[in-house]
């Protein structure tokens, strides 16, 4: 079971019916082809008994999800080095319901806003003396899906469990089950967001929804505290690294949460965070599913 037996048991009537972009072409045919005839290969040979085989090439597509766990294995060996000994705490930023329609017509624009927020938000934070009273840094990475697949854009955060002091001299250690308040991101967070986007709004770089007032945007954003998640701290950076690449070179959806393919529907398992991360089965039609 794998996207790749989708596409080509399916692909056929979604490309009659779906007009795709160069770019969602290629990726289209590189994820069905891959490691497959279509691909071209190579033949090995064991030293000791001459066994022979054939072994297909990949398609090196980002987008594909059997290419990627190579390069997730050369950026973590990359980033080991660069990161202090120390604790670690994982924090997530995610945007409100409201904002997924302007973001999804100016993703380029607001996903580089997205990581500017947060940064700018944890660095405020964290020099607050009534919380850390230290400069800090972060690993981020952008997902812009959910479990169930849906439009998700939020922000996945390694940030350590400390900072440099102001006159860059000492470094200033976390408590050991506390970092930062939620509550106190979420607002920031909220604010500095907003403020970047009325700013890009104003110079006409970003567009707004045709159903959707800048007046009223705003008053739907402020009625709610912002979703940020604070887990609690990880050890040193090498089980970091390794937990953070599971959040780097991977696309919407593995191999391995494909239950079944059948009739023209795909069942997979996904995980409702919202009810303490239990496992369920989604099935939808393979056209919405590729889609």
């Amino acid at each position: 079971m794998d996207v790749a037996l989708i596409l080509q048991k399916y692909g056929g009537q979604f490309m009659e019916i779906n007009k795709l972009c160069p770019v969602q072409l290629k990726a289209f045919r590189d994820i069905s082809r891959c490691r497959t005839a279509a691909m071209g290969g190579h033949q090995q040979e064991c030293n000791q008994c001459h066994h022979q085989r054939i072994a297909y090439n990949s398609c090196r597509n980002r987008n594909c999800n059997k290419c990627q766990y190579t390069k997730q294995l050369q950026w973590v060996d990359k980033l080991k080095g660069n990161l202090p000994v120390c604790r670690y705490f994982h924090i997530v930023f995610t945007i409100p319901l409201a904002l997924h329609k302007l973001f999804y017509l100016n993703q380029r624009v607001c996903y580089n806003l997205l990581f500017t927020a947060t940064s700018q938000t944890l660095k405020k934070v964290a020099l607050n003396p009534k919380y850390l009273g230290a400069q800090t840094g972060a690993v981020a990475v952008l997902h812009t899906w959910g479990q169930a697949l849906t439009y998700h854009p939020h922000i996945h955060m390694i940030v350590p469990a400390g900072g440099l002091s102001p006159d860059g001299v000492e470094w200033i250690r976390a408590r050991k089950k506390f970092f930062l308040p939620v509550k106190a991101l979420s607002k920031v967070f909220r604010g500095v967001m907003w403020s970047l986007l009325q700013k890009q709004i104003g110079q006409g770089k970003i567009r707004l929804p045709d159903d959707t007032l800048l007046t009223v945007l705003k008053k739907h954003l402020y009625e709610k505290n912002w979703n940020v998640y604070v887990k609690n701290s990880l050890a040193g950076p090498q089980s970091v690294v390794q937990y953070l690449g599971r959040y780097t070179h991977r696309v919407a959806i593995c191999n391995s949460r494909i239950v079944s393919i059948d009739s023209a529907k795909v069942t997979f398992r996904w995980k409702d965070y919202r009810k303490g991360y239990h496992s369920q089965l989604l099935s939808l039609d393979a056209g919405e599913f590729m889609a």
